[in-house]
């Protein structure tokens, strides 16, 4: 099972990260004027400077608990 840690817990966005091969698995809540924004991205750490960040998958839902639903299946 997959050790994921917390890396924001705000209430306007929350972020969470666990190690992967390539560097890091992101999986993130941002709450939004009229919805939250879910998106899975990988964190790829290169040998100098900043890491890149790539999205793989990103979804607008309506409401908190789906929100958090959708993050815990990514967490899987």
């Amino acid at each position: 099972m997959k050790k994921w840690f917390a890396t924001w817990d705000r209430p306007e966005y929350k972020e969470w990260a666990c190690e992967s091969k390539e560097g890091y698995s992101l999986v993130v809540i941002r709450k939004e004027p009229n919805n939250f924004l879910c998106v899975k991205a990988k964190l790829v750490m290169g040998e100098k400077g900043l890491p890149d960040f790539k999205v793989t998958e990103e979804q607008n839902l309506s409401t908190e608990k789906k929100a958090n639903e959708l993050i815990q299946s990514w967490k899987k």
